[in-house]
């Protein structure tokens, strides 16, 4: 098993791996876990506004 994060085997329109962290493709936040990546793309497909 590879532990190299730009093989990653399941591919998201919703992030974009930046080295250990996960960008949200929308925003551009960098985030820590993919999950928060997935609510912060989510919560911008529900038209709210990143909050600061």
């Amino acid at each position: 098993m590879s532990m190299n994060p730009k093989n990653e085997k399941i591919k998201s329109d919703k992030y974009k791996r930046d080295g250990a962290k996960y960008t949200c493709v929308k925003c551009k936040a960098k985030l820590f876990s993919k999950e928060d990546a997935e609510k912060c793309f989510d919560s911008h497909a529900a038209g709210e506004t990143k909050k600061p």
